[in-house]
Order: C-alpha cells, then sequence, then structure tokens
C-alpha cells in the first residue's frame, strides 16, 4: 500500500510549492486579471513546475513499473530499489537525461490541466463572491 509514497511525495510537494508562487507571479506580470490570464499563468506555472519535478515524476514512474512487473505481473523477481538506487541507475544508464524523459508529455498533460483547474477556480470564485454581494445587499 505504501510503496512509492516518497516518490509521490518527491513530486507532489516541491511542484506545489512551485506552482503556486509561480501562478501568482505570472499572474501579477500580466497585470490584468481575466480568464485568458489565469488560463496562461496555470499553464506557464504548470509547465514551469513540471518541467523542474519531472526527475521525482521518473522516480515514482520507474517505481510504478517496477512494482506492477514484480507484485501484479510476476515477471520480475527482487527486492524493490530506493529512490537513491534508481537516480544511481538511470544516471549511469542514460546520464542526466534520462532523468527529463517524458518532458514533453508531461507538460502536454500538466499545462492544460493546471490551466483548466486554476482558470476555473478563479472564475468560480468571482462568480460567488459577486453572488454573495448581491444578496447582501438586498
Amino acid at each position: 500500500l505504501w510503496s512509492g509514497y516518497t516518490a509521490t511525495l518527491l513530486r507532489d510537494v516541491p511542484f506545489s510549492a512551485l506552482y503556486w508562487p509561480l501562478y501568482e507571479q505570472t499572474r501579477q506580470l500580466f497585470g490584468y486579471e481575466s480568464f485568458f490570464f489565469d488560463f496562461s499563468s496555470g499553464a506557464v506555472a504548470g509547465t514551469v513546475a513540471s518541467t523542474i519535478t519531472l526527475p521525482f515524476d521518473v522516480i515514482k514512474t520507474t517505481k510504478q513499473i517496477e512494482f506492477g512487473e514484480r507484485d501484479i505481473m510476476q515477471v520480475q523477481r527482487g527486492a524493490t530499489r530506493t529512490n537513491q538506487q534508481i537516480v544511481q541507475d538511470i544516471l549511469r544508464e542514460q546520464g542526466a537525461r534520462g532523468l527529463f524523459s517524458g518532458l514533453v508529455p508531461r507538460i502536454l498533460k500538466v499545462a492544460p490541466a493546471c490551466a483548466i483547474m486554476i482558470s476555473s477556480y478563479e472564475f468560480f470564485k468571482k462568480f460567488f463572491r459577486n453572488k454573495n454581494l448581491q444578496e447582501n445587499n438586498r
């Protein structure tokens, strides 16, 4: 159940720590609040954060593949590698570029997801704020 949780935390915590400040900074750079700029800011922040945290995603994905091969499909034997062992093996076999494999597919997934999520959040935040103000002014 808990196998691979450290790899997931290594990816998700830094991603969020990068995403939110980047989103706010990008919004301020645009200097104008609108659905388009919220959408664009979310996409930019998601792209940067996912690029920086990609090595952690590669570790997580490698652990998931090993888990599937060993415990579900039973085609691989042996002990589970640690995060550090995975990084060392990738660096030895593929070099530093190996830690950034799958960058384009990750950006193609994360950038639109972040853009849709944050622009929807900002839209409904404004919508319900206005609705509450209208009801309070009655």
